[in-house]
Formats: C-alpha cells, sequence, structure tokens
C-alpha cells in the first residue's frame, strides 16, 4: 500500500511507546509521513524500486466538454457533448516523494487545456481531434506518453457513444533530466 499523506488519529492505546529521534510517538501501523528523506523519498521504510520514467501514469475518465464536430453540416451548427478520457504517462515521479505539486502534473491545468482544445476546435473528425489533444498535451506537459480517448454519446440510438482511442509518445525527451 502506498504512504498516504495524513496520517489519521489512533486511539491512545495504539501509540508506539516513543517516535524516531525524540519527535512525537506514531500511531502503530500508521503509513509513513510524506516528509521526504535526504534522497528525496518519504521517510519511513521503502519498499519499493524507484521508479523509471514512464512508469507512473494520471488519469482522468468522464471529462465532459463541448465542441463543434462533424462531418455532417447539421453537426456543426452547434456545440455537441463530447467525453474524454485521459492517461497520461509521466516523465519523473518527483511528486510521488516530494508531495509538491510543483514536482507534479497539475491536473487543473490538463482540465482547463482539454476545455480550451474542445472550445477552439475546427476538426471534423473525432480521430483529428485526438490527435491534436495528444500533440497539445505532450507539448504542454512534462510526459512521456499520452493515451486519448474521445466519445460522442447519443449519436445512435442503437449504442451509448461512439468514438476513437489513440496512444502517442514524446519524440524526444522531455527537458526534465
Amino acid at each position: 500500500m502506498a504512504p498516504v499523506c495524513a496520517t489519521p488519529p489512533a486511539p491512545d492505546s495504539a501509540v508506539a511507546p516513543s517516535g524516531p529521534r525524540g519527535t512525537a510517538p506514531a500511531p502503530v501501523g500508521a503509513p509513513p509521513p510524506c516528509t521526504p528523506d535526504s534522497a528525496g523519498a518519504p521517510s519511513g521504510r521503502r519498499v519499493s524500486a524507484l521508479p523509471q520514467a514512464g512508469d507512473d501514469s494520471i488519469f482522468l475518465r468522464g471529462l465532459r466538454v463541448d465542441a463543434l464536430i462533424g462531418v455532417y453540416e447539421h453537426e456543426r451548427h452547434a456545440p455537441q457533448p463530447l467525453v474524454v478520457d485521459l492517461e497520461l504517462g509521466l516523465a519523473h515521479s518527483r511528486g510521488c516523494f516530494s508531495d509538491r505539486i510543483s514536482d507534479a502534473v497539475d491536473y487543473g491545468a490538463v482540465v482547463a487545456t482539454v476545455r480550451s482544445h474542445a472550445l477552439l476546435n475546427r476538426c471534423e473528425l473525432l480521430e483529428a481531434f485526438a490527435q491534436n489533444l495528444a500533440d497539445t498535451l505532450l507539448a504542454d506537459f512534462d510526459l512521456l506518453s499520452v493515451a486519448v480517448s474521445v466519445s460522442k454519446p447519443g449519436i445512435f440510438d442503437v449504442a451509448d457513444s461512439v468514438g476513437v482511442s489513440i496512444r502517442r509518445r514524446r519524440v524526444h525527451s522531455p527537458s526534465s533530466a
């Protein structure tokens, strides 16, 4: 189980006799705190190997946006709902160890980018929309790869939605060496 950043209070009977180096005692069985050690890893015991670039990812599921999109003229008169799912392959895992937003990909900024992309879209095909979004995310964020799924709900009365999924990798390593 991964360390969590908040340690819930424990009953007094579950407190260890003393904490490390004069610190307050920790509840028995509590996860290690999210305080980095001198190597940048969370203090406490580490049982996992250090991650390699691309081992970790962020996902975003069910982001609802509106876009002018479609091949047919009637589809391009008013924005249509799209549902976007993303998996973002991280170039590094620093946020896992530092617990600082400056070392992580900002989810809010990703959502803002997707919403802006949808508003400015002039593509007819979901395939082109997904490709342009993948290129934008790779250019704007410290990522190694992206998987983008875009669906249009309610297009056919016999299906919940139609859509496309693509996976793209960065051509060159990001500048986060």
